[in-house]
């Protein structure tokens, strides 16, 4: 039965959302990686101190804002698992309304990305000029 329904679905409208899904999971993969990164910028930073107050014997000032990189890194690698788990339901819809011969659209997931992306690179920002 569900061979009957996809065999109803023009070739190119279906590789059109498979080719949108793949990229929203490599976002997702992104996101993960870039949160990873975030997360573990602490450990770099502490290694970095350690180096340079053994070489300089000069006072490095401690890592005051450690926690909120863990957070933030927290956050994101969070955003990205939830991406992956929504690009499937995603891939579903856009599969159901190629079924029934319709042309939907999802505004949602790019204008939820946009926002979130937008809040996580003005949260570095700020984190760069203020910390």
């Amino acid at each position: 039965m569900e061979e009957d329904l996809k065999s109803n679905i023009d070739p190119k409208d279906l590789m059109a959302v498979e080719r949108s899904t793949t990229a929203l999971l490599g976002m997702a993969v992104s996101l993960i990686i870039l949160g990873f990164v975030v997360e573990k910028f602490e450990l770099f930073l502490h290694l970095i101190s350690v180096e340079l107050k053994d070489k300089t014997k000069i006072n490095i000032p401690q890592l005051v804002h450690v926690d909120f990189y863990n957070y933030v890194g927290i956050v994101i690698v969070g955003a990205g698992i939830i991406l992956a788990l929504f690009t499937y339901r995603y891939y579903t819809k856009w599969i159901i309304h190629l079924q029934k011969g319709e042309i939907g659209t999802d505004k949602s997931i790019y204008f939820l990305l946009s926002i979130f992306i937008a809040l996580i690179g003005g949260l570095l920002l700020a984190s760069m000029i203020f910390l």
